[in-house]
């Protein structure tokens, strides 16, 4: 639930806001009001304020001084300003100060409602980010003070081959470091390894996320077993070891606690991961035995928050059946985008249903097969890739794409996409046509918009594209623009009190005399009887 603070030297615009706007709808519980800078600073000091909705001018201080010194005292209030005047200059000051919108009178609720829906998400997501550090950095200082150094340190060597796959050697350095470990004792190891984060985090966060997958693993897979370690292994993976007898029945027990904790990890830590059981092994075994574990792992491409036991892990069996390239090159050459993603889906789907196997190696001949297809498409164009790609999109991190088939058909497809959309932008390519037009939205109000401009936007020559979009739309360029501009103009004089030659220079008119000769000749009526002919309906 929020605050609001309501303020403006006008009491009947206040008590519009109190009765106008659906308070309950926004999740604000109080509504408090002043109308001056002194008066709007009292509640600031005896109420914590979420949301200050503000006039700019005031007697006895402006609501810039006042946001000014919210800034300095409150930093997590959002403000919106409410004003009749347009002045630049105004803007540029709430702009400044970080104000959250600037809005003009007269103000429509359901506009003003919509803002302020907007703001108080901010406000929102701003609460549990702070949260999220919040309730997270007691697992930062633990990782950084109360690590179990001796026992981690003994699994790493251990693991890391940093000492001899020797029973009286690793017990020996058992002995050293003061840990309870014997040549006889065996360990069942579950190799946990993060497939994808599902949420976006800094580097810290990550770390902060990843020792909070480690603590949660001690307790739910090794039950807090003081003998018990997890030791990282990098890239997002855990090597858990849980004491166990050689003699013990089947892991069915490890793999009820896997199954919860992959269900847990999901929740709480943002993560999709996959938990690999291992042999029960000595000590001595146990460097052989991760590396089968990071096996099973790198040939599970298919898979993602699930369990694997090692013995069960299935042999790849059936023939190898290769993407069908040279139909995929002749319809990238064609420019048949649909047909190609269509059928990169199709062949990309038997394996994630099971209806096909596929390896990691398998993966990575399917990328560099891909991968030759397009150069070689490229080529015959007469383009090299870096013409058509940015920031290396072929070559850019493969492990990423090789992670999964998931990533692989992400990265597939967007390739496709840009190659189809840069070299075969043709008359059925409604795509680029759509994209001109939310380009020529989003730029209106820009003076010198231009039909090169607007070319470059989408990666085309401005003559073959202007066939195109006249094509598609009956419509040349100019006059779709013009269109658009007039639209507007007629928008800002119903909803706005802005003025004729304001209302010109937002719609992309530097001329008010042929803006009006414009606006008349495509409307019927100047703009000021326009705006008359509205406000009187």
């Amino acid at each position: 639930m929020y605050r609001v603070l309501l303020v403006d030297d006008e009491a009947h615009s206040v008590r519009g806001l109190q009765a106008g706007v659906h308070w309950e709808r926004l999740h604000i519980e109080e509504v408090y009001t002043a109308h001056s800078l002194r008066q709007a600073q009292d509640v600031f000091e005896s109420h914590p304020i979420d949301l200050m909705v503000c006039d700019i001018e005031m007697p006895q201080g402006s609501g810039l001084e006042l946001l000014a010194w919210v800034r300095e005292r409150y930093p997590r209030t959002e403000t919106v300003f409410l004003t009749c005047h347009s002045d630049f200059s105004y803007a540029k000051q709430a702009i400044k100060l970080d104000s959250f919108d600037y809005l003009l009178k007269p103000v429509d609720y359901e506009e003003l409602e919509s803002v302020l829906s907007k703001a108080s998400d901010k406000i929102g997501k701003d609460r549990e980010r702070r949260a999220f550090e919040e309730t997270h950095r007691k697992y930062a200082d633990l990782w950084e003070s109360h690590r179990p150094l001796r026992k981690e340190r003994f699994w790493k060597d251990v693991v890391e081959q940093a000492l001899p796959s020797n029973p009286e050697k690793i017990e020996e350095s058992a002995k050293e470091r003061n840990l309870a470990y014997t040549a006889n004792m065996t360990f069942l190891p579950v190799y946990v390894r993060v497939k994808r984060w599902t949420k976006e985090l800094s580097q810290r966060e990550q770390r902060i996320m990843e020792y909070a997958l480690r603590n949660a693993a001690e307790e739910k897979l090794a039950d807090n077993d003081p003998e018990a370690a997890a030791v990282s292994t990098g890239n997002g993976a855990l090597l858990v070891l849980v004491p166990s007898s050689p003699n013990e029945g089947p892991a069915s027990g490890m793999k009820a606690r896997c199954k919860e904790y992959i269900e847990t990890s999901g929740k709480y830590f943002y993560c999709d991961l996959c938990c690999y059981i291992g042999r029960r092994s000595a000590p001595h075994e146990m460097a052989a035995m991760l590396g089968e574990l990071q096996k099973a792992d790198a040939d599970n491409v298919t898979g993602y928050d699930r369990m694997f036991v090692l013995n069960e892990v299935p042999r790849i069996k059936l023939p190898f059946d290769p993407p069908p390239l040279r139909e995929w090159g002749e319809w990238l050459k064609a420019g048949t985008r649909d047909r190609l993603a269509a059928d990169i889906e199709r062949y990309l789907s038997r394996f994630e249903e099971g209806r096909a196997e596929l390896d990691a190696a398998r993966l990575h001949r399917i990328y560099h097969d891909f991968l030759q297809m397009v150069h070689y498409v490229l080529q015959l164009k007469g383009l090299q890739a870096n013409e058509v790609f940015s920031e290396n999109l072929l070559t850019d991190r493969p492990e990423a794409v090789l992670q999964s088939v998931r990533a692989f058909r992400e990265w597939a497809l967007y390739v496709v996409e840009v190659a189809v959309n840069r070299l075969f932008a043709t008359e059925d390519n409604v795509p680029i046509v759509e994209r001109v037009k939310r380009f020529i939205r989003q730029q209106i109000g820009e003076l010198e918009l231009s039909r090169e401009e607007i070319a470059r936007h989408v990666y085309l020559n401005p003559d073959y594209l202007t066939r195109l979009f006249k094509k598609e739309t009956g419509l040349s360029i100019s006059d779709y623009l013009q269109q658009q501009r007039i639209e507007f103009a007629k928008g800002l004089l119903e909803r706005t009190e802005k003025s004729i030659s304001d209302v010109a220079v937002a719609s992309g008119y530097s001329n008010l005399s042929y803006f009006s000769t414009i606006f008349k000749k495509s409307v019927g009526m100047t703009p000021a009887d326009y705006r008359k002919s509205r406000c009187c309906k």
